[in-house]
C-alpha cells in the first residue's frame, strides 16, 4: 500500500499509538524491527527516529533481559489520545449552524483564534462553532448549511490532499477485497501500513471541514474503508511481544 513516503519517526508514533497506547504498554525492539522492514524501514532509519523520539519527548523505553522495550511517554500519550477519534471515530456530523466570519484584511482573519476556523478566501471563514467568540473587528453572522459550491470544497481541502485521499482510496479497496493475511505479524503490518497512510491524511484538516465535503468526497470514503479493514484485522494486543521476545 505504497500511497505516500513515510516518515520513521511519524510512522512509529502509529504503531505505539495503535498498539501500546494504555500506560505501561510496551512494544519490543524485535517487534519494531519485523513490522516495520516489510514496511520498506531500514534498521538504521529505525534507531535514529527512536533516538528522535525519545530525545523530543514522545516515548521512553526500558531494558528487559537483552531486549528493549518501547512505549509511549505521558506526553506522547497525551498528545495521541487527543487525535484519537479524528483518526479511528465515525465521520462527523455535518454542524446545523455555522459562524460566516469576514474580517477586514488576511490578518485580522488569521487573528481569530479558533482551531476548526476554515479560512475560504483571504478575508473570509467559516466556523462550526456558532459559540466561538469572534475577536472585535470582524464580523459574523449564523447562517444555515447549504450545498458546498466547488469553489468552497476547494478551499478548505487542497488539491495535493484530495489527489492523496484518490490514491489511497483504490489500495484500502484492494486490501478489502483479498483474504486477510495468516498470521499474527502479516495482519499487523496491513492494519499499521493502512493506519498510517490514513493516519497522515486525516491529521491534515479538521473536523469541519470534514463534513463539510460531504460524504462523497474521497476522503469520506477512505474513512468508511479504514474503518472496515481496522475491524476485520483485530489489534492483536500483547502477542506481538511474547512472539518477539528475547534478544
Amino acid at each position: 500500500m505504497a500511497c505516500g513516503q513515510i516518515k520513521a519517526w511519524s510512522l512509529i508514533v502509529t504503531i505505539l499509538g495503535d498498539l501500546a497506547a494504555e500506560k505501561g504498554a510496551r512494544v519490543s525492539g524485535p517487534a519494531l524491527t519485523q513490522l516495520t522492514e516489510p514496511m520498506g524501514l531500514k534498521p538504521e532509519a529505525l534507531r535514529v527516529a527512536i533516538h528522535r523520539l525519545r530525545r523530543d519527548g514522545w516515548l521512553v523505553s526500558e531494558r528487559e533481559g537483552r531486549t528493549s522495550l518501547y512505549g509511549l511517554s505521558d506526553h506522547g500519550r497525551t498528545l495521541t489520545k487527543s487525535v484519537f477519534h479524528r483518526v479511528y471515530g465515525a465521520a462527523p456530523e455535518l454542524p446545523k449552524k455555522w459562524l460566516i466570519v469576514v474580517a477586514q484584511n488576511a490578518e485580522a482573519l488569521q487573528a481569530v483564534d479558533h482551531p476548526e476556523l476554515l479560512p475560504i478566501s483571504p478575508r473570509t471563514g467559516l466556523l462550526a462553532d456558532v459559540t466561538a467568540d469572534v475577536p472585535e473587528g470582524v464580523l459574523a453572522w449564523a447562517a444555515e448549511p447549504g450545498a458546498m459550491p466547488g469553489w468552497v470544497k476547494s478551499a478548505l481541502v487542497d488539491e495535493e490532499l484530495s489527489a492523496a485521499y484518490g490514491a489511497l482510496l483504490p489500495a484500502l479497496d484492494a486490501a478489502l477485497k483479498v483474504e486477510p493475511p495468516e498470521g499474527v505479524m502479516a495482519r499487523a503490518v496491513l492494519r499499521l501500513v493502512a493506519l498510517h497512510q490514513w493516519r497522515r491524511l486525516v491529521l491534515r484538516h479538521g473536523a469541519a471541514a470534514e463534513a463539510l465535503m460531504g460524504q462523497q468526497w474521497a476522503g469520506a470514503m477512505c474513512r468508511a474503508r479504514v474503518t472496515r479493514l481496522l475491524a476485520l484485522l483485530e489489534l492483536p494486543e500483547g502477542e506481538l511481544l511474547r512472539l518477539t521476545g528475547g534478544a
